[in-house]
Parts: structure tokens; C-alpha cells; sequence
């Protein structure tokens, strides 16, 4: 699912303008330009019914938009939630149930003299194979 949902992130054209390819998971690469994305899986759970786990999987995915500015930074988020929030359909062969905002917050980071502003917005994802 990760390589898909990264993938549906970026045919949104709004966004790749922003970001071009430069969405990751778990790591901001070093020297990777501003903005971009970094993603991180929260939590994931298993849907269950009474007759055992179904196919229907839950994701909580954390979405950090980092940019040189607030403003960039806030930009490529809204952009983000503009494609993610409420999208339902089937892409590359998984289905999106659903995709629902659940979190935002903001900071500003320096590490090394290299500095940079987040827009960190939270999903929560329900997803199954096609």
C-alpha cells in the first residue's frame, strides 16, 4: 500500500508541482531539496467482522510537508489534503474505502544550520486489495 498511496500522491498534478518526486517514507533523504514529503505509518490495524479478519485494512499515516518557508510548507500540505481527504476509488489495485483527515500540527526545525518549516497533517486510511 505505501508504494501506491505514494503513487496516487503523486499523479495529483497540483501537487507534483510542487514537490515533483520528492515524497519519501520514514526518512527525509540528506540534501533532499525543499518542500517534499516525508510519510510515516502510525498504526495499522486489521479489520475484523464475526467470521475473522476481512481484507479491509486501517492506516494511520502521518504526512510531513516541509518547506524552506511556513507558507511552502503549507502550501504543499493543503495541496496533499486537497487529493487525500474523502478520496474513495480503486488505484493500481487497491481500493481506497476511504481516506479521512484526523490531525494537524505545525513546527519549524534546525538541525546543522540547515532549517526548515513542517506542515504535519495526519490520515487515517481504510484500504484493501482489489
Amino acid at each position: 500500500m505505501q508504494k501506491v498511496l505514494a503513487n496516487l500522491l503523486l499523479e495529483h498534478a497540483p501537487l507534483a508541482a510542487l514537490i515533483d518526486d520528492h515524497l519519501h517514507w520514514d526518512v527525509m533523504l540528506p540534501g533532499a531539496p525543499f518542500p517534499n514529503v516525508v510519510m510515516f505509518v502510525i498504526s495499522g490495524v486489521t479489520n475484523y467482522t464475526y467470521s475473522g479478519p476481512d481484507r479491509t485494512q486501517q492506516n494511520r499515516i502521518q504526512f510531513d510537508s516541509r518547506g524552506s518557508t511556513a507558507a511552502d510548507a503549507r502550501a504543499v500540505a493543503d495541496a496533499l489534503t486537497e487529493r487525500l481527504s474523502g478520496f474513495r476509488g480503486e488505484f493500481q489495485g487497491t481500493k481506497f474505502k476511504g481516506c479521512f483527515a484526523s490531525g494537524q500540527r505545525t513546527r519549524h526545525e534546525k538541525v546543522d544550520g540547515l532549517e526548515w518549516f513542517v506542515d504535519s497533517r495526519d490520515f487515517n486510511i481504510f484500504w484493501a486489495p482489489a
